[in-house]
């Protein structure tokens, strides 16, 4: 016959032990740090769990390239609406990171200060970088538009992968 002293402390030590695995595997940050990079995509995706999922490129190559997890919808939205800008990550990295995809989770952001690249490394400014970057897409639009069923192809297209190009289209009309 079992004492109950087993009958009371072995279940007082299976809880304990399983509410110390839980805090060390998903909860107890093991680094923290930034990244710095623009910002390629960031969607919410999964079958049964939605979670925000991002990646952000450093520099040119697979080494260079970061994905991540942001459990903050204000955040994630945030981040949505930068995307493709030069944004600077800050990030906790967990030993798991289910259910996300990552084990780094973004806890804050900012857009990268200063200037931006172009792809010949000449230093231009945002304000002309934005410009250009409208009147590129209004003119690819603009150059769809005689061809309806293919304009109307390319803004369905976009609704569905890439809402913030979608959003996009109203502003070539300002």
């Amino acid at each position: 016959m079992k004492s109950w002293k087993f009958k009371i402390l072995l279940p007082v030590i299976l809880l304990t032990s399983l509410v110390l695995s839980k805090y060390i595997l998903f909860d107890f940050p093991i680094s923290t740090g930034k990244r710095v990079g623009n910002l390629v995509k960031i969607s919410k995706k999964g079958k049964l769990i939605k979670t925000w999922e991002g990646t952000i490129d450093e520099g040119s190559g697979d080494k260079l390239t970061t994905y991540f997890s942001v459990e903050n919808d204000k955040i994630a939205q945030e981040l949505y609406d930068y995307e493709g800008k030069s944004v600077v990550i800050y990030y906790e990295e967990y030993i798991v990171g289910w259910p996300q995809d990552t084990n780094y989770n973004v806890t804050a952001w900012n857009p990268k200060e200063g200037n931006v690249l172009s792809n010949d490394s000449e230093v231009v400014s945002t304000s002309a970088h934005k410009l250009l970057s409208k009147t590129l897409f209004c003119s690819l639009l603009g150059a769809l538009y005689s061809n309806q069923e293919l304009y109307q192809n390319v803004k369905n297209h976009l609704k569905e992968n890439n809402l913030f190009l979608f959003n996009q289209i109203d502003k070539c009309n300002e």
